[in-house]
C-alpha cells in the first residue's frame, strides 16, 4: 500500500461506518480515529471486539493481492509468537474501493498505559521492556520484520501482557530525508511528531518522486517505489531494534520521547544526541541497554536475542526467564478465555508461585532504590479478572488470593491496585462475597504502616463512604461482617490520620523539604478531621447497635467494643456506646445478648472509669437476678473483674455481698466464690461488715 501511492484527492469522502454496510459477522461499534492513510474503527464480532482498518483505494494499480498474500503469510509465521498480534484477516471491497484489515481489539497501547493510573512501577516497566524485546525476538526468528515499532503499536493488556501489533510490511522502508510528507502520511498517525524510524531509513529524496510531482501537491508522499524498487527496500532487523530501543526509553522516562523528526534527522547526521532524555532513565542497566539499541550505526546494534541474554540478571531479573514468561504465557492462549478459570488456576498454583517469586533473588536493588516485589506482576493478572468473574466460588477464591499476597505487597500496591477492587466486591450481588470483601478489606488496610501523599484522604473520602451501605445491608451476614470489623476499621482510620499528621509536622519542621508548600496546617486540621472521622464511624456504630437482629449487636460487642471506646474517647464511650448497650438488658427473650453484655461491660467500664459505678450497680443487680443461670454467671464474672479493677465503690460492693450470698448453695457457687474473694479484698479493713450479709444468705 505505502509503496505505490499517488496524491489524487478522493472523489468522495465516506465515513468509516459506511464500509460496514455489507460485511457479514462484523457490526460497527465506534470510530477509533482516522488519518489520510487509514480509517480505524472498532467492531463487534461473535468472538469479541475487533479493530478494523480501512484503506480507501485511490489508485487502482496498487498490487493489493500481493499485499494480502504478505499479510496472510505473516499471520502464519507469527502463529506461535505469543507476544505478537498480526492482522488476522485482510479483505477487499470492490464496491467501496477499499481494503480492510482486521485484528483483535486491545483497549490500551503502551502510550496510553504510561499515563494511566495506577502508574507502572519499576519492576512492571522492566517486565514490559522484557516482553517488547521478546516480541521482537519472536518476530525476527519467524522471519518477520515489523517496520513501525512505536508505543502506539505496543498493546498492553489489563494484566500487563505485551502484544506487538500492526506489522507494517506494506509501509515504505525508506523515506526521503528532505520532505516530511511521507513520514507524516505513513508513520505519524498519532500526530505527536515523535519519530522512532531508524536513521538509516532516511535517504536522499532524489531517489523518489520528481520535484514536479511534489510541486503540484506538497502534501503528496514522494514514495513511489514500484515492484522492482521494493526489493531494495527490505526491512532489516537492526531497524526494528532501534525503534524498540526508543519505545523502551519512552517507557522509562514516563512518556518523554527520545526523538521527534527533526531531532532524528540531526541524530542521523551526528548533530544531536538525546543525552537529556536518556539521563531521565534512573535504572543504569536500562539506560545502557537503550544506548546500545539506538546506536547510529546499524551494525553496532545487537539482535533482540543477544540483548535478552546480555541483560539476564541485570536489567531483567532471572525469574522473568525461568518462571514468569512461561507461566504468564499460558493466560495468553485462547484456552484461557474465562476469568474464573484464571483465578482457579492461580489459586491451585499459589504455593509454587510464591516459592518461585519470593524464593529467588528477584527483589534486586536498582541504583540504591528500595527493593521491589515481583508479585505485582501476578497481582495484575488477578485484578484484571475481578470485574468479570461470574461465579461465587471464583470471587471468594480471588479474595483468598488477595489475602495471601497482601502481606508481601507494598503500600502503594495495596492502596492503588487492591483496595478499589475490594470496594467493587462490596457491591456484589452475592451476600457472601460482600461479607468476605469487607473482611478482606479490613485486613488489607490494617497492613498499611505508612500513607503515601496521594492517599492522605483515602479513608474519609473513599473507603468509609464506599462501605457505608453495608451497615444497612439486606443480608444479615453482611451486617455481621461489618459489626465484626468496624472496630479494626476505626483503629486503622485513626492510625492513617495520625500518620498523615506526623508526616505533615515533619515536613513543616524541615526547612529543606520540597513538599512544604503543599502541606496544609496540620495542627489546625487534625481536630476537625478527627471529629469528622468520629462522626462517620459513630453513625455506623449506632446503626449496628440498633440493628433488628440481636446477633449483629452481640457480634459488635464481642469484637472490639473496648477498642471503639478508645477510638471515641471517654465521653462518647459513655454517651454513645454504654447508653446503647444498656438497652440490651431489656430483651428478655435473648439470653445470649444479655450474657454478651456482661462479657463486654467490664472493658467499657474500665475505660469510662469509676464515674460509671452508679450506672453499673443496678445493671449488675439486674444480671444477678436474671432468670437464666448463664446470664447470672456472666454477671458474677463481670462483678469479679470490676472488683479486681476497683471500678466499684466500696459501699456498692458491700451491697453486692448480700446479693451474692444466696448463690453459695447453688450449682453456680464456684463462680460465686471468686466474687466473694474479690469482694473481701476490695473491702479491706471493712471486711467484717460483710459477714452478716453473707451469713444471712
Amino acid at each position: 500500500m505505502g509503496n505505490q501511492l499517488a496524491g489524487i484527492a478522493p472523489s468522495q469522502i465516506l465515513s468509516v461506518e459506511s464500509y460496514f454496510s455489507d460485511i457479514h459477522d462484523f457490526e460497527y461499534d465506534k470510530s477509533l480515529g482516522s488519518t489520510r492513510f487509514f480509517k480505524v474503527a472498532r467492531a463487534k464480532h461473535r468472538e469479541g471486539l475487533v479493530v478494523v482498518k480501512v484503506f480507501a483505494i485511490q489508485d487502482p494499480t496498487l498490487p493489493l493481492t500481493s499485499y494480502k498474500q504478505e499479510l496472510e503469510e505473516l499471520k502464519i509465521r507469527l502463529h506461535s509468537a505469543q507476544n505478537c498480534l498480526p492482522f488476522q484477516k485482510a479483505a477487499e471491497k470492490a464496491s467501496e474501493k477499499a481494503a480492510m484489515l482486521f485484528r483483535q481489539y486491545v483497549r490500551d497501547n503502551l502510550y496510553d498505559r504510561i499515563s494511566t493510573r495506577p502508574f507502572l512501577n519499576n519492576i512492571e516497566k522492566r517486565w514490559i521492556a522484557f516482553q517488547i524485546l521478546t516480541a521482537v525476538d519472536q518476530a525476527h526468528k519467524s522471519g518477520v520484520r515489523h517496520g513501525d515499532i512505536k508505543t502506539e503499536n505496543v498493546m498492553v493488556t489489563s494484566w500487563n501482557w505485551v502484544l506487538l501489533t500492526d506489522f507494517a510490511s506494506f509501509k515504505p522502508t525508506y523515506l526521503p530525508e528532505d520532505n516530511p510528507a511521507d513520514f507524516n502520511y505513513f508513520f505519524d498517525t498519532s500526530r505527536r511528531r515523535t519519530c522512532y524510524i531508524a536513521p538509516e531509513r532516511f535517504v536522499d529524496g532524489g531517489l523518489f518522486a520528481t520535484e514536479l510531482e511534489y510541486m503540484r501537491d506538497p502534501s503528496t508522499p514522494l514514495v513511489d517505489l514500484n515492484s522492482n524498487q521494493r526489493t531494495r527496500g527490505e526491512l532489516k532487523r537492526a531497524m526494528d531494534i532501534f525503534s524498540a530501543g526508543c519505545v523502551i526509553a519512552e517507557l522509562f522516562t514516563e512518556g518523554v520521547p527520545l526523538f521527534d523528526l527533526s531531532q532524528l534527522l540531526a541524530y542521523r547526521n551526528g548533530q544531536f544526541f538525546p543525552e537529556q532524555v536518556l539521563s531521565k532513565i534512573e535504572d543504569r542497566s536500562i539506560r545502557e541497554l537503550v544506548t546500545q539499541m539506538i546506536h547510529r550505526e546499524p551494525d553496532k546494534r545487537l539482535e533482540a536475542e543477544d540483548y535478552l541474554k546480555q541483560q539476564r540478571g541485570n536489567a531483567f531479573p532471572e525469574i522473568f526467564y525461568t518462571f514468569l514468561q512461561p507461566y504468564m504465557a499460558q493466560f495468553a492462549k485462547e484456552t484461557f478465555l474465562s476469568a474464573d478459570e484464571r483465578i482457579l488456576v492461580i489459586r491451585k498454583d499459589l504455593d509454587n508461585i510464591i516459592h518461585n517469586l519470593c524464593g529467588h533473588d528477584l527483589l534486586e536493588k536498582v541504583d540504591g532504590e528500595p527493593k521491589e516485589n515481583g508479585l505485582v506482576i501476578l497481582v495484575s493478572v488477578i485484578t484484571s479478572c475481578l470485574q468479570t468473574l461470574k461465579y461465587c466460588d471464583s470471587k471468594l477464591a480471588a479474595l483468598e488470593l488477595i489475602l495471601h499476597l497482601a502481606p508481601r505487597l507494598s503500600v502503594e500496591i495495596l492502596l492503588d491496585r487492591i483496595t478499589p477492587y475490594l470496594l467493587h466486591f462490596s457491591n456484589d450481588s452475592v451476600p457472601r462475597v460482600r461479607a468476605e470483601a469487607l473482611r478482606t478489606l479490613t485486613k488489607v488496610l490494617a497492613l498499611v504502616k505508612e500513607v503515601p501523599r496521594n492517599d492522605v484522604n483515602i479513608y474519609p473520602e473513599y473507603i468509609l463512604p464506599g462501605i457505608a451501605h453495608l451497615a444497612q445491608d439486606d443480608a444479615t451476614i453482611v451486617r455481621l461482617a461489618y459489626a465484626e470489623n468496624i472496630a479494626l476499621l476505626a483503629e486503622t482510620a485513626l492510625r492513617f490520620l495520625e500518620l498523615v499528621q506526623l508526616k505533615n509536622l515533619n515536613v513543616e519542621n524541615d526547612p529543606n523539604s520540597e513538599e512544604i508548600d503543599e502541606v496544609t496546617h496540620p495542627s489546625g486540621n487534625y481536630d476537625t478531621e478527627l471529629q469528622a472521622l468520629h462522626e462517620m464511624v459513630q453513625q455506623k456504630v449506632v446503626t449496628l447497635l440498633s440493628d433488628p437482629e440481636n446477633i449483629v449487636k452481640q457480634t459488635l460487642m464481642e469484637n472490639g467494643i473496648t477498642r471503639l471506646c478508645v477510638f471515641f474517647g471517654r465521653q462518647k464511650a459513655n454517651d454513645v456506646l454504654l447508653s446503647h448497650m444498656i438497652t440490651f438488658l431489656n430483651d428478655k427473650n435473648d439470653w445470649h445478648l444479655r450474657g454478651a453484655f456482661f462479657d463486654s461491660i467490664v472493658g467499657v467500664a474500665a475505660y469510662v472509669g469509676w464515674q460509671s459505678s452508679s450506672i453499673l450497680k443496678p445493671l449488675l443487680q439486674q444480671g444477678l437476678s436474671d432468670a437464666e443461670e448463664f446470664v447470672i454467671v456472666k454477671a458474677l464474672n463481670a462483678l469479679t473483674c470490676m472488683c479486681q479493677l476497683g471500678l466499684l465503690q466500696k459501699p456498692h460492693v458491700y451491697e453486692f455481698a448480700s446479693d451474692i450470698g444466696k448463690f453459695l448453695l447453688l450449682k453456680i457457687r464456684m463462680g460465686n466464690l471468686g466474687v466473694v474473694r474479690e469482694t473481701w479484698a476490695s473491702l479491706g479493713a471493712h471486711m467484717i461488715k460483710s459477714l452478716p450479709a453473707v451469713q444471712e444468705a
